[in-house]
């Protein structure tokens, strides 16, 4: 596992928080007023900041980094 040096922006974080709350990236792309493409996006460059491999492993590696 690598993790970038560069910490989650605050609109990650609050993605994260919506993901980790159980919301799909239509829900979250709405509550956001974003596209869900961006919703997308922006979860995978969320996985690469905390080196994850998939949403699951990006919450776990969040809340134990106290992100969320």
């Amino acid at each position: 596992m690598v993790v970038r040096e560069t910490l989650p922006s605050a609109r990650e974080l609050v993605l994260i928080q919506l993901l980790c709350e159980g919301h799909t990236d239509e829900a979250a792309a709405r509550r956001m007023n974003l596209s869900v493409r961006t919703v997308r996006r922006m979860t995978q460059q969320l996985m690469g900041h905390l080196g994850a491999r998939s949403r699951f492993e990006a919450g776990v590696l969040a809340a134990r980094m106290g992100l969320i």
